[in-house]
């Protein structure tokens, strides 16, 4: 996937199953070991480190972020800017974010933010304030429940130095 995406195709990472089957963990990790890291992260690391190994070819890369929660039929931005707040669908803190269809039948998020970031580290830090921002739940089984539907969203734009095609 990573390569296709570098390659300029749109690839996605899609994780189906019951409550508790550990679709979280597989796709974000857990918090305690680095060898626990999820897709994501993984995906993270592997995309920078091509991109720094490719722009040393006269090749440059934007990169950005957004974290969509989808939660009782509503959408929120997971990266707000003043810090975590845990429980984010119940929390008017979180911006809302309205979906809509445009003539073409494509879909945009109107108030869902796209973080430029620079590095690993920064994109790895805003999945992690989005992960904190998430609604959570106790079920029978899982006492930290995630409650919601989530996309995480990594775009990027490709330069060739002297060249005006992105």
């Amino acid at each position: 996937i990573t390569k296709n995406v570098l390659d300029g195709y749109n690839s996605t990472i899609f994780a189906y199953g019951q409550t508790g089957s550990g679709k979280t963990f597989t796709i974000t990790g857990g918090p305690d070991r680095y060898e626990d890291r999820g897709i994501i992260p993984r995906v993270i690391s592997n995309l920078f480190r091509t991109m720094n190994d490719a722009s040393q070819s006269g090749v440059m890369y934007s990169c950005y972020v957004s974290y969509l929660e989808i939660y009782n039929s509503s959408g929120y931005d997971l990266l707000v800017k003043e810090g975590s707040i845990n429980n984010a669908a119940g929390d008017e803190r979180i911006p809302k974010v309205t979906m809509l269809e445009d003539e073409y039948g494509a879909f945009h998020f109107k108030g869902l933010s796209m973080h430029l970031v620079s590095t690993e580290e920064e994109a790895l830090d805003l999945l992690f304030v989005g992960d904190t921002n998430r609604a959570t739940a106790s079920t029978e089984l899982n006492q930290n429940s995630t409650r919601s539907h989530c996309i995480f969203t990594i775009m990027l734009e490709k330069r060739q130095v002297g060249v005006d095609t992105v």
